[in-house]
C-alpha cells in the first residue's frame, strides 16, 4: 500500500511538468462486479480524483488517478472490513485521448476515453511466534542434538492485490470562472474485462538478529531481501504462502466527481 500511495503522491507533485491543465476534486465511485448476471462485489465510497491533460487545442491526452477508501466491501457472503484490516483502498486510474468540445467562453465539454487499470487492494497483520528449533534424540546414544530458532513477536502481514484491466469513458461539463481556474462536473464509467488477483503471507524480521537467523534457517527462495552471503546474510522477508492468477470477468465501475482546475 505504501508504494501505490508514493507513486500516487510523486503523480500528484510532477504532473504539473507535462500537464496543460491540473485539477483536484472528489468522487463517490461505485465499482459492481457481476458473474452471470448477479452483482458479486460493491463498492460505493468517496473519494479524491487528479485528472491532469494536455491539450493544447480540442484533442490531447489526459491522465487521472483516483483514490476510493471503502470502509465495508460486500463480496458474494463475505465482509470486507477495517475490523478484519488495516487497509482497504480502491484505486482508478486511466490514460488515454481527451477531445475539448468549446459551447462558449465560458462553458464547454470535455470527453475522454482510454484504458483504464482498478485495483482494490487491502491487507492486515498480526503479530506471533514462529518456532523453528528442531532436536535430534539419538536413543542408542542417548544424546540429543539441537539447532534452529524460535523467532519471537514476528509481524506476519497478508496482502491481497485485486486488479482489473478495462476501457474508460468520461464526459465532464466546464465551467471556466477566467482564463485559468475553472470547475468541473464530470461522470466517468469504465468497463473491466481482465482481472488479475495475488494474495501473499509474510513473516517481516524487524530486529537484525532474526534477519540473520532467519537466512540461515530457512530456504533461500523463501526469502526476500535476501543479502550477503555465509554468516553476514541476511534477510527481510518470510513468505509463507503466495498466490496469483489471471481470469476473464466482467466489472463495471461509474465514478461521479467535481473538480477545480488550473490551466497553465
Amino acid at each position: 500500500m505504501k508504494k501505490i500511495l508514493i507513486l500516487a503522491l510523486f503523480i500528484c507533485l510532477g504532473s504539473h511538468i507535462f500537464a496543460q491543465e491540473l485539477s483536484l476534486g472528489f468522487q463517490y465511485g461505485t465499482a459492481r462486479v457481476f458473474d452471470e448476471g448477479q452483482t458479486v462485489r460493491r463498492i460505493t465510497e468517496p473519494g479524491l480524483l487528479l485528472t491532469f491533460r494536455l491539450l493544447p487545442e480540442s484533442v490531447g491526452f489526459f491522465g487521472r488517478i483516483g483514490l476510493l477508501f471503502p470502509s465495508r466491501v460486500s463480496e458474494g457472503p463475505l465482509t470486507l472490513s477495517y475490523d478484519q484490516y488495516n487497509y482497504i483502498v480502491f484505486l482508478n486510474a486511466a490514460l488515454g485521448a481527451s477531445f475539448k468540445v468549446p459551447m462558449n467562453d465560458q462553458f464547454m465539454f470535455i470527453i475522454d476515453a482510454g484504458m483504464s487499470i482498478n485495483n482494490l487492494f487491502y491487507g492486515g497483520s498480526f503479530r506471533d511466534t514462529i518456532d523453528a528449533s528442531w532436536s535430534i534424540f539419538v536413543q542408542q546414544l542417548g544424546t540429543t542434538i539441537s539447532g534452529g530458532h524460535t523467532f519471537n513477536n514476528i509481524k506476519m502481514s497478508h496482502r491481497y492485490n485485486d486488479y482489473a484491466f478495462g476501457i474508460l469513458a468520461n464526459v465532464a461539463a466546464r465551467y471556466n470562472f477566467n482564463r485559468n481556474f475553472y470547475m468541473e462536473l464530470g461522470l466517468a464509467a469504465s468497463f473491466d474485462f481482465l482481472r488479475y488477483r495475488s494474495y501473499k503471507f509474510t513473516a517481516e524480521f524487524e530486529k537484525d538478529a532474526d534477519k540473520y537467523a532467519a537466512a540461515s534457517t530457512f530456504p533461500a527462495d523463501k526469502l526476500e531481501g535476501l543479502t550477503g552471503t555465509g554468516s553476514s546474510a541476511k534477510a527481510d522477508r518470510l513468505v509463507l504462502e503466495s498466490s496469483g492468477y489471471f481470469n476473464v470477468f466482467k466489472q463495471f465501475t461509474f465514478i461521479p466527481s467535481l473538480s477545480v482546475g488550473y490551466s497553465f
